[in-house]
């Protein structure tokens, strides 16, 4: 039965990234750190950002903390441990440069994320990790020799502490089936409701699924029952909607029956009802389903006119009160039935987890298992899309395997 002082368990970025901080501290030419992975090492991160891998984001840390669903202290102290800078340095170092795009989004010059997983595994073979993969850990118990892990069909393995970094529930295929709450509930951890995030939104109107590929742009939307909102693109789909509007907003689903659009956000109700009224006269010969361009997207046009039923070919000038007040009320809250979220075979992370109040945040440690450690998407928190998620996997895989060496070595890495 082999033993090792540091075990982590999971080989996506938390627990690559944790291994390689053990590793940097520990500094030892023995095989004293295992990284064992059901499947390859990275294997989610290469579907992130389109393949291209949106590792980070450039925010400063303070605003990036406000993307996630739950306190943001939780996650300060390992997003101020392990910077967006800290992170770009550590691929940097062997040659691999980044481009900033929209919205702060940073990806591989060559928008290759596999170069990002190769920088990875030469740091873990540099620093003599001992990565074991195909292998699936059953179980995990705490004896007086130390943590004891069972493998499927192969030797158990002891470890002194261990690192938990299983991911959530997305994209089994990948080796993510949820296998780490049920570890975490037999060490009596609670694990919060788990539901797919940054997923696309089912419809059940058949007439807004033709409109396939078309984009609204810069809308706001929202759940009409949540008071979060959230600016930015909407695509429709051929079953629904999706968008990095719709992604974000899919965080926040509690079981909605609708969403409301602000089609024009930029304006508000009085405003709007200002300058159509303004446009009445110098505008009165368009018809108004011409005159509604200034506002909407050609093919959605005719669909907006059907469902709140106003002819569309009548002259603005012949616009009614009733149907202005019915055209602006729209625009302004655009209301869509929805038939849930999207499942988690196609979702790109799991909101809910490991409890956050049952974590150190100074260490990542389990206040309720001394030596056990989490990081990564097994925990609570979930964040918006841009790169946020990742960032917090590595940010918390790193402070999990710096606070995991006390008392191996003493030596600090920042």
């Amino acid at each position: 039965m082999k033993k090792y002082k540091i075990a982590v368990v999971g080989g996506g970025p938390a627990g690559m990234m944790a291994a390689i901080s053990v590793g940097k501290i520990l500094n030892s030419n023995l095989k004293e750190i295992v990284l064992i992975e059901k499947t390859n090492l990275g294997e989610k991160l290469l579907l992130t950002g389109g393949g291209r891998a949106n590792i980070a984001n450039s925010k400063p840390i303070k605003e990036q903390l406000l993307k996630f669903n739950t306190n943001e202290n939780f996650l300060k102290h390992s997003f101020y441990s392990f910077t967006n800078e800290d992170l770009l340095a550590i691929f940097k170092n062997k040659g691999l440069k980044f481009k900033e795009e929209a919205n702060g989004k940073y990806f591989p010059i060559n928008g290759n994320a596999n170069l990002v997983i190769e920088v990875l595994k030469e740091y873990l073979d540099e620093l003599n990790v001992d990565v074991k993969l195909n292998m699936c850990v059953e179980i995990i118990t705490k004896e007086d020799s130390g943590f004891h892990i069972k493998i499927r069909g192969k030797d158990n393995i002891i470890s002194s502490k261990v690192i938990l970094a299983t991911g959530g529930k997305t994209y089994p295929k990948t080796g993510s089936t949820g296998h780490g709450y049920k570890i975490a509930k037999n060490f009596k951890h609670e694990i919060s409701p788990i539901k797919p995030g940054i997923v696309p939104i089912a419809i059940k109107d058949k007439e807004l699924q033709k409109l396939s590929g078309i984009t609204l742009e810069d809308v706001e939307v929202s759940f009409r029952d949540n008071k979060n909102k959230i600016k930015g693109n909407i695509l429709i789909s051929h079953f629904g909607l999706s968008g990095p509007a719709i992604l974000d907003l899919s965080n926040f689903y509690n079981n909605n029956t609708n969403i409301s659009i602000d089609l024009i956000p930029n304006m508000t109700e009085n405003e709007l009802n200002k300058k159509i009224v303004s446009d009445l006269d110098s505008k009165g010969k368009m018809l108004i389903k011409n005159y509604l361009k200034l506002y909407q997207k050609n093919r959605f046009i005719d669909y907006f006119l059907k469902v709140i039923a106003v002819d569309g070919d009548k002259k603005l000038s012949n616009l009614s009160k009733k149907d202005r007040i019915k055209i602006i009320n729209n625009l302004k809250e655009f209301i869509i039935d929805i038939d849930g979220v999207l499942s988690f075979d196609t979702a790109m992370i799991t909101c809910g987890g490991v409890k956050a109040d049952e974590v150190n945040s100074k260490t990542m440690e389990s206040k309720l298992i001394p030596g056990l450690f989490f990081a990564g998407e097994l925990l609570e928190p979930a964040g918006l899309t841009g790169g946020y998620n990742l960032q917090m996997a590595f940010s918390t895989g790193f402070l999990a395997g710096k606070s995991a060496t006390k008392h191996f070595n003493n030596l600090n890495i920042k």
